[in-house]
């Protein structure tokens, strides 16, 4: 994104410096991010609120924070998003057998769908996987989905829904030693 102009605000407590100290446009912060301030960490909300980002631009957040995603967007206003056109999540954590743990992601996901459109998700191969089962059908799950969003005002009104095995060139596998693992889901029944 920084080659193609962007403005990228990088945050990581977890590295010293940034891998791309020369770059023009990236620019590094030693933290954390979370849900509040404190030595080491800076919460998002005060992110966006400094970086004063201008609504009509075509921002992108990018949030890969393992695990910390969840406590983050349950606290936040939603409507503080909305400066960003595209917002892309690494989601951690994203195992069906802990209740407790899918009551705080379903709460969150149906926050964000308020606003944004999923348009494209990728499973993380370096995660655990497992089986759902939906009509006697196995699919397969992981618990670490990459899941791209548009800011619902920006879908066009004729988009649809692609469902079923779709594998773009944006497809990888996270890591090169693994099978990639196929995103499936089964085809929606239409309402009578």
């Amino acid at each position: 994104m920084a080659d193609k102009g962007y403005t990228v605000l990088e945050f990581d407590g977890s590295i010293d410096d940034t891998p791309y100290p020369n770059h023009p446009n990236i620019h590094f912060y030693k933290a954390f991010v979370g849900v509040s301030d404190d030595a080491s960490t800076i919460s998002l909300a005060r992110i966006l609120a400094e970086s004063k980002l201008d609504p009509s631009a075509h921002n992108i957040l990018q949030c890969d924070i393992e695990n910390a995603e969840w406590e983050i967007l349950d606290a936040i206003v939603m409507q503080d998003l909305l400066a960003f056109a595209q917002i892309i999540f690494e989601f951690h954590g994203c195992d069906p057998d802990d209740l407790q743990g899918s009551i705080l992601r379903l709460r969150v996901l149906e926050k964000l769908r308020e606003h944004f459109t999923p348009i494209h998700t990728h499973y993380n191969n370096c995660a655990g996987i497992c089986l759902g089962v939906i009509d006697s059908i196995a699919y397969p799950f992981c618990h670490s989905l990459e899941i791209s969003y548009l800011r619902n005002d920006l879908v066009p009104s004729d988009a649809r829904l692609v469902s079923g095995l779709a594998s773009i060139a944006l497809d990888s596998p996270c890591s090169a030693n693994k099978a990639d693992i196929p995103v499936i889901f089964p085809n929606p029944t239409p309402k009578s």
